[in-house]
């Protein structure tokens, strides 16, 4: 064989053999990216839909629970691992889910872990891989050295046969009882317990309850609770742990007292400024206030404007407690709910936990923050924060007279009853969460219960928060309740007011939804279920399982709906059957609103706050030219100050000032006040709007054509210069109330 032949010979078969490789190559690739995996640190873990702390989850996982990752992304601030894993009840189901978790609960195997946990070994969640493990997971306990003491922090604190909020609970334990601790978490959290032994019996204790005493144990650092995904920030032991203010509003005010004047033009500043702290937190009017130092002056500057800080930490924390209380008593709670946290700043650290029944007075006027509100009370000479759902307000120190009847409490962050709604049917579900969650309990036919806020919609469906003396507060399906009045008389049908363009089409309701598919389950497909069985679709019964008969309706609603005829219920397939549009994109070219008898509700009194929050979007109607548009609340503290939702409602705006530009309304000063009516559930309010754009810094919708933020009033709201009422809205808010279209209360 020639020299040629052998170079070519041997040139080929090297050609083959690395061919051959080549798929081996791309099937390893493969192998590893699908062998690379993460363990649980916590107990109780979300797995997200989304990359996200709002996202809805799939199921809880438990602390050492290994899944596969399939990737990491950065969301929200957050560092989010992708994994697909089977339900934690049901390992051996074909079925896995692809989904989200926040990486402070989550860390990757290192190669020597994943081969061993392949071999069949655990996996410790206390053991780090190299640079990955997340900050705030959890560890193993450690043992304490031997007649180390601990100390119980809170009365009735439970003393459980196993290391979980699920374990049976042996008994309660006063505060400053003393036990013998066994072994030590070496992190503290909801979710972490001492192993400890007390009256001859062994059994575990929460971290957050229990204080080393004698130094044999180092006092763990605190850690984030698991099974939520936000890390909590320190909170304060008092005003001496601040320094300096940080501020978070584009504008923020700064005043010459708490609730004062202010020079429009000069005494402001914008997001980010620090300024120093110049002396301690003042209540007035709902709110903390903060004295800052600013050119040699002291101006005030408001709670929800501001993060206070140490300076040289940085962190933001929650507002500390006045350091002192008037002497006058200005009110009393009740406590309706045992163990009630009293806390040492809203929101802040737990300083004891006060028994039901218990009526203590409280110091300060009461005080609006994270959807509650706040009273400032004394509990034997412990003085701090009590949350408004663990409290009912009562008329004196001692107990209500026999025979009285205590006032609905308001459910938590919701605020004033916004309507009423009698059942229709015997045995309707009181349900924990809007949709097909946990039953609370089931209603008689003809009750009638006040709801509050706008009904919830979830997969096309409305849902009730209510209350209920029995159960509490829940939600009730929209098909099985009607609109009444308090009595239980049911609400004349009002007739929609059409607008200017004869349209009667509603604007449809937005909703995002899950993909589901053969072989999916739970609430999301029973629903869609039934809406195909309610269209005629299907004809077996409803079922949480996505079979193939299910398959075959969806295919056959696609083709009657000239859809792509899949089987798959995907946003597209569902938002036809359910009538919706995806979010941020409901027409609004042509709208109706529903007006009920028109109301006037005090901005202080009456609970509208509660009923319009902040975020929240309603229709509302010019009373003098019928038309109608979009309005998103995003501050306000003396009125709404709000912004038209989309440029169509901007031109619809427009409209009613007989502009063509939004700049046009302020460069010809258009401020004469209109009159307004809003529609929130069953109730129509009478407004008055001031729609010249100003304020560019309370442009948050950047493209709704809108260059600032416009204000809308109520009954004895204040203008922002004068912080006055101002008479002109009061004479509109009149006239709406006169001249609403479907009458007056």
């Amino acid at each position: 064989m020639t020299n040629d032949r052998r170079r070519m010979l041997a040139l080929a078969l090297a050609l083959s053999l690395l061919l051959s490789l080549l798929p081996s190559a791309a099937f390893r690739t493969s192998a590893l990216a699908e062998d690379a995996l993460g363990v649980v640190t916590s107990s109780s873990v979300h797995v997200r839909k989304q990359a996200s702390t709002s996202a809805d989850y799939w199921f809880d996982l438990p602390q050492n629970f290994v899944c596969t990752i399939l990737g990491e992304e950065d969301a929200g601030g957050i560092h989010w691992f992708k994994v697909r894993t089977h339900h934690p009840d049901n390992p051996s189901s074909k079925n896995t889910y692809d989904g989200f978790i926040h990486g402070n609960f989550f860390r990757k195997l290192t190669d020597e872990e994943t081969a061993a946990y392949k071999a069949g070994s655990t996996v410790s969640t206390g053991t780090a891989s190299s640079g990955t493990a997340a900050a705030g997971t959890g560890s193993t306990d450690t043992a304490a050295a031997a007649g180390t003491v601990g100390v119980v922090t809170n009365g009735g604190t439970n003393f459980r046969e196993g290391p979980s909020t699920k374990a049976h609970s042996m008994m309660k334990l006063d505060r400053n009882t003393r036990v013998e601790i066994l072994t030590a978490p070496s992190v503290i959290s909801s979710e972490t317990f001492y192993q400890v032994r007390y009256a001859n019996k062994t059994g575990y204790i929460m971290s957050t309850f229990i204080r080393v005493e004698g130094g044999t144990v180092a006092t763990p650092t605190p850690t984030p609770a698991s099974g939520s995904d936000a890390t909590p920030t320190p909170a304060p032991t008092g005003t001496a742990a601040y320094t300096h203010v940080r501020l978070i509003l584009s504008s923020c005010h700064l005043r010459e007292t708490p609730g004062g004047k202010y020079d429009s033009d000069k005494d402001w500043e914008g997001r980010g400024k620090t300024l120093p702290l110049a002396g301690d937190p003042v209540s007035k009017d709902n709110y903390i206030w903060y004295p800052v130092r600013v050119n040699g002056l002291i101006r005030y500057v408001r709670n929800d404007c501001v993060q206070p800080f140490t300076e040289g930490d940085g962190t933001p924390t929650s507002a500390p407690a006045p350091t002192s209380a008037p002497s006058g008593v200005l009110g009393y709670v009740k406590t309706i709910k045992g163990g009630c946290n009293l806390r040492a700043s809203i929101a802040g650290t737990v300083i004891k936990q006060i028994a039901k029944n218990k009526t203590l007075p409280y110091l300060l006027p009461p005080v609006k923050s994270n959807g509650y509100t706040w009273y400032f009370v004394d509990a034997d000479g412990n003085r701090g924060y009590l949350r408004s759902d663990v409290v009912k307000v009562t008329s004196s120190g001692t107990a209500a007279p026999t025979g009285s009847s205590d006032p609905t409490p308001a459910p938590t962050g919701s605020g004033s009853v916004t309507g009423y709604v009698k059942t229709t049917a015997g045995g309707v579900n009181l349900r924990k969460k809007a949709g097909y969650t946990d039953v609370l309990g089931r209603i008689d036919r003809n009750v009638t219960l006040p709801y509050y806020g706008a009904p919830t919609v979830v997969e096309g469906i409305s849902w009730y928060y209510v209350y209920t003396k029995e159960y509490g507060y829940g939600y009730l399906h929209g098909s099985f309740v009607a609109a009444v009045d308090s009595g239980g008389t049911a609400l004349p049908t009002p007739t929609p007011v059409v607008i200017d363009d004869g349209s009667s089409s509603y604007a449809k309701q937005e909703a995002s939804y899950t993909t589901l598919r053969l072989g999916s389950t739970g609430a999301s497909v029973k629903n869609l279920v039934q809406e195909l069985k309610n269209q005629g679709f299907f004809t077996g019964t409803v079922t949480t399982r996505y079979t193939s008969a299910v398959e075959r309706a969806v295919e056959a609603f696609q083709k009657a709906k000239n859809l792509t005829v899949d089987g798959v219920a995907g946003s597209a397939t569902q938002h036809a059957l359910y009538g919706t549009v995806p979010v941020g994109s409901s027409d609004v070219s042509n709208l109706t609103i529903t007006l009920y008898p028109a109301e006037k509700i005090d901005w202080y009194t009456g609970g509208i706050n509660e009923l319009w929050p902040r975020g929240a979007n309603f229709k509302v109607f010019d009373v003098k030219t019928g038309i109608v548009w979009w309005a998103h609340r995003w501050a306000g503290g003396m009125h709404v100050d709000a912004e038209p939702l989309t440029a169509s409602d901007t031109a619809r705006l427009c409209k009613i000032y007989g502009v063509s530009k939004a700049q046009e309304i302020a460069d010809k000063d258009l401020y004469q006040r209109r009159p307004m009516l809003v529609t929130i559930g069953t109730r129509t309010f009478a407004c008055s709007l001031y729609g010249e754009p100003h304020n560019e810094g309370g442009n948050t919708i950047k493209d709704n054509n809108f260059p600032g933020q416009l204000c809308i009033h109520f009954t004895n709201s204040k203008i922002h210069g004068s912080g006055k009422v101002d008479s002109g809205h009061q004479e509109a808010i009149q006239y709406a109330w006169e001249h609403s279209p479907s009458g007056h209360k």
